[in-house]
């Protein structure tokens, strides 16, 4: 690791060098109608931009590690001359599958997903069947458009590459299976490792541990509990004092150092659950708290605010982490506008000149 870690700082300058040579390489295949070491170089080129196409479609991160070693293999198939014809589809195979297994796992993990074994084999074996047979449509219509012709030999060696594809993806599923019988320390590594690189994903093995040690601290400048969103505990109904009161914190936290806001957890430090409030599942309870936001603090600050949702003894607690504002954040009542911060361990409301002396300092500071 030590050794993959000097070479992170030319890390991109090496992928970008290793993408235009492939592009090169397959421009140059095609032109002399070698689709043999073209169809292996698409592969790998694909393979190249797995962590970009991961990073857009599900904000996912993979460690700096892992494309070092993406990047290593590819150097190594580029100089196996016809032999790569054979591992790179396998390679590719084997790669993509574990990278789909590895991203139904860290969802699992992160408690995004219910477990089911047999979907993420599936998943992965199909992952990267279809990834393959993505690049050999590809192929076929590149082969169309250049007007080349479409004989059996092509044919052959398509079946011959989803083959290996198909082989490569199989062995993914194994070890996958093999992991989730015996669970090897290797992917638990992985899963910490992308954690890592994506630092909001919380695994939910983590989270009631993280959250059982925030309960422990108790309530404090940058940490504080709601029992819940919006009932009345002690009359059963929903009560808009009580939404009220969790927008307010979360304004004086944007207002303040930022901080933690735990909802389903009393002032006592009892775990309540967010059952209380009566929505049908998280999601309702998620999308109501995001339509509050909206109305009266404004979305642009939806960036700031991060929230994630776990289960702690079969009740489920909702842990909102507010990063300090660049602008002031205001609480709409109707025509309206209030101003709150943190004071200590409490929420406080500042109005007339407290508040302009506020702003003004606040102004100070960034200058």
């Amino acid at each position: 690791m030590k050794i993959l870690k000097k070479i992170f700082p030319y890390q991109n300058y090496l992928m970008l060098t290793i993408k235009l040579i492939l592009v090169l390489s397959i421009f140059n295949a095609i032109s002399l109608h070698l689709w043999h070491l073209a169809s292996t170089n698409i592969f790998l080129l694909v393979l190249m931009f797995i962590p970009q196409i991961l990073k857009k479609s599900s904000k996912m991160e993979l460690p700096k590690e892992f494309e070092l070693i993406l990047l290593g293999f590819v150097i190594i198939t580029l100089f196996l001359g016809k032999v790569s014809t054979v591992i790179a589809p396998i390679i590719f195979g084997i790669a993509t599958g574990l990278i789909g297994f590895t991203i139904l796992l860290f969802l699992y993990s992160s408690n995004q997903i219910k477990k089911n074994y047999l979907l993420m084999i599936l998943f992965s074996l199909n992952f990267a069947i279809a990834l393959g047979v993505v690049i050999e449509l590809a192929k076929y219509y590149l082969k169309l458009g250049l007007g080349q012709a479409i004989d059996l030999t092509v044919y052959s060696f398509t079946m011959m590459n989803l083959t290996y594809v198909i082989l490569g993806s199989i062995i993914a599923s194994i070890i996958g299976y093999i992991y989730m019988k015996t669970h090897l320390n290797l992917f638990g590594k992985i899963i910490k490792m992308i954690k890592k690189s994506n630092p909001k994903l919380t695994l939910a093995s983590d989270f009631s541990k993280e959250i059982l040690e925030l309960i422990k601290q108790g309530e404090k400048e940058k940490l504080e509990f709601k029992s819940t969103l919006r009932t009345n505990l002690h009359t059963n109904e929903i009560d808009k004092k009580i939404e009220n009161n969790v927008l307010k914190t979360i304004i004086a936290f944007l207002n303040t150092r930022g901080g933690t806001l735990l909802i389903g957890v009393s002032d006592n430090k009892e775990i309540i659950g967010i059952e209380k409030d009566n929505f049908s599942n998280n999601d309702k309870f998620h999308l109501h708290l995001v339509n509050l936001i909206k109305q009266k603090i404004g979305k642009k600050y939806l960036s700031s605010i991060d929230f994630q949702t776990g289960k702690i003894n079969n009740k489920t607690v909702v842990r909102i982490d507010c990063d300090k504002s660049k602008k002031s954040v205001f609480l709409r009542e109707g025509k309206e506008e209030e101003f709150y911060i943190r004071a200590g361990p409490s929420t406080t409301e500042l109005k007339a000149s407290s508040l302009i002396d506020y702003i003004n300092q606040r102004n100070k500071e960034k200058d």
